[in-house]
């Protein structure tokens, strides 16, 4: 797994690759942890994500919910059709904002 992180004037995006489990979460999480104590807005592009464990998934709630506390936007971009059905199952794609490009999120969310 791979993260990286790219800063802008009103968010921060956070680009996953490979698989994201309890056994490699701690980079995810830390830059996840970093950026809403700043109190940034934060977009996580999933687009080469081939796995996602409960854990992360849970992970991602976690945060998604102190972002809301921080009135900061949280959405995730990207989602390859296997991994949205996972956000589907657990009903985390009515609770997350989920968007399918970049432009798409900057738009609704009006980070542009």
């Amino acid at each position: 797994m791979k993260v990286t992180v790219d800063t802008r004037d009103n968010y921060i995006l956070i680009s996953v690759k490979g698989t994201l489990s309890i056994e490699n979460i701690s980079p995810f999480e830390a830059q996840l942890n970093r950026h809403v104590d700043n109190q940034s807005n934060i977009i996580i592009d999933l687009e080469d994500l081939s796995f996602i464990d409960s854990s992360s998934l849970g992970i991602i709630v976690v945060y998604f919910t102190k972002s809301e506390k921080n009135s900061k936007h949280f959405a995730l971009i990207n989602i390859n059709p296997d991994i949205l059905q996972m956000f589907k199952i657990t009903g985390l794609d009515k609770r997350i904002k989920l968007f399918s490009s970049l432009d798409d999120a900057l738009n609704k969310l009006d980070l542009n």
